[in-house]
């Protein structure tokens, strides 16, 4: 059974509907041949016996031209239709004389085996009888009378070969036409199966190219309405978006390996000061304490650089992780407070100044995060402006859209359109250079762009009237909190 299994699975498609649809049609044509000779056979057996019953009440149609029943004449046997088989037999039974005039070529070539007792004994019924060949008779017999007095018995009589010829050329015609329609069935599935399967030869071609590497080939459809034609629609959006992921796993193994570069870069840059300042020490090219002190300076700074690359990196692998957020209400007008008076505590020749919403609007928030994402914003800003340039704070609310902002605006050089969202990649630097004379490691808009979409919100440049650049963060409001991350 499963070897069976086998072979039919192993069959192509326009095969087995080809064979299927060959089958069902030899099925149909059998039973309609079969139903047909059914029914075809009893017809003709009852359109032959209500022709001898007939004649057994007026026999003339049986007997030559002009016969009269009533004086019956030896002519009118001799000559009778050779349709039938026509005797007179006498009143014993004997035969006297029929329409074979004793002839071997007649037209009626053969004819019954008379049973004179069966004869005689079933006047009123149909009577079967036999040929010497073993053709079957059917025969009727009528009274023969002359003067008012018996004369013999006349016997009609119609061979069922000629049922049988009618039943042999109706199941030879069948049979060929039931070939022809076979054929013709198959030939036109065949046709119908090829031209209907023409696309998914299409879908293969296509296929295989995609499997060579070629992600760009999609399928031509010529017939979106038909089942091939779904299908081909179908394949074509899951080749989209495969062809997607690729491609987004194509820039994110290239970022990544851009990020390991980066990163590689950034902590080797302080390590082979550390290393170098640690040899001058040791070959002993530092002779007095003032020389030792600035080499233990640098190293120092060179230190805490690394150590706020390596915090930095180990803050963007959390939010990588998508790590839970500890989400509050947060009043936005305190944390910027908060903000300036840091900015201010770490530039005392900066004007820091802060625009409350009267409204008191509140996030939904990580506190550490939000405050963060201020730091970073505002640290950015004092990298990127000159000394004593002021910065403000700017807090509002939206309810039209269910969320709030604060904006760090800095009067600068701002940031040129097309790079604006180019500056929130990792390691990312509008010169595209590796000095760190600004003191940023190109991590700090980063690890705020991260903040922000962990907290479903969104971060956006724009240019300050007059000059410079303002950083917009828009967050959910506390009426709509997005639930944890």
């Amino acid at each position: 059974m499963a070897s069976l299994a086998g072979r039919w699975g192993d069959i192509s498609l326009r095969a087995k509907i080809t064979g299927v649809t060959v089958f069902i049609l030899f099925l149909g044509l059998i039973v309609a041949g079969v139903g047909t000779l059914s029914v075809l056979q009893p017809i003709l057996s009852a359109n032959q016996a209500n022709t001898l019953s007939q004649l057994r009440s007026d026999p003339t149609p049986a007997l030559a031209r002009g016969a009269n029943t009533n004086a019956l004449e030896r002519g009118d046997v001799l000559y009778a239709n050779q349709q039938y088989y026509v005797a007179l037999l006498d009143t014993d039974g004997e035969l006297q004389y029929d329409n074979t005039m004793g002839r071997q070529d007649s037209s009626v070539p053969e004819v019954p085996a008379l049973n004179i007792d069966q004869v005689l004994q079933n006047g009123d019924r149909l009577i079967t009888l036999r040929s010497s060949s073993g053709t079957e008779w059917r025969a009727v017999v009528a009274p023969i009378t002359a003067d008012g007095q018996p004369r013999g018995t006349l016997l009609i009589a119609a061979s069922t070969a000629g049922i049988n010829q009618v039943i042999a050329n109706y199941v030879t015609i069948f049979t060929g036409f039931g070939i022809a329609v076979i054929l013709l069935g198959a030939a036109l599935t065949r046709l119908l199966i090829t031209t209907t399967l023409l696309p998914l030869a299409e879908v293969e071609k296509t296929a295989l190219e995609i499997a060579r590497g070629d992600y760009s080939k999609r399928i031509m459809v010529a017939n979106p309405q038909t089942e091939v034609g779904h299908l081909g629609n179908s394949l074509n959006i899951m080749l989209d978006r495969l062809d997607g992921s690729l491609e987004d796993r194509a820039r994110t193994i290239e970022r990544m390996r851009r990020f390991i570069g980066d990163a590689s870069h950034e902590l080797r840059t302080p390590l082979v000061s550390v290393r170098g300042y640690a040899e001058l020490y040791r070959m002993g090219a530092l002779q007095d304490e003032e020389q030792v002190g600035q080499a233990m300076e640098r190293i120092e700074k060179e230190a805490i650089r690394m150590t706020s690359l390596v915090e930095d990196l180990l803050a963007l692998a959390r939010l990588d992780e998508g790590r839970a957020l500890e989400l509050a209400p947060l009043d936005l007008n305190r944390l910027a407070h908060d903000a300036a008076l840091d900015a201010r505590a770490q530039a005392p020749d900066r004007e820091v100044s802060v625009v409350e919403d009267p409204t008191a609007p509140e996030v939904f928030g990580d506190e550490h995060k939000v405050r963060q994402l201020m730091t970073n914003l505002i640290g950015n800003a004092m990298r990127h402006t000159p000394a004593g340039s002021p910065i403000e704070i700017v807090v509002s609310s939206s309810p039209e859209t269910g969320t709030s902002r604060f904006e760090i605006v800095d009067h600068g050089d701002g940031v040129p359109e097309q790079i604006r969202e180019k500056i929130f990649d990792r390691f990312w630097r509008a010169d595209n250079s590796r000095n760190r004379e600004t003191g940023g490691s190109g991590l700090g808009l980063a690890i705020v762009k991260s903040i922000v979409d962990a907290h479903r919100g969104t971060v956006s440049v724009h240019e300050t009237p007059g000059g410079g650049a303002t950083f917009r963060v828009e967050l959910p409001s506390v009426q709509q909190p997005t639930g944890t991350s």
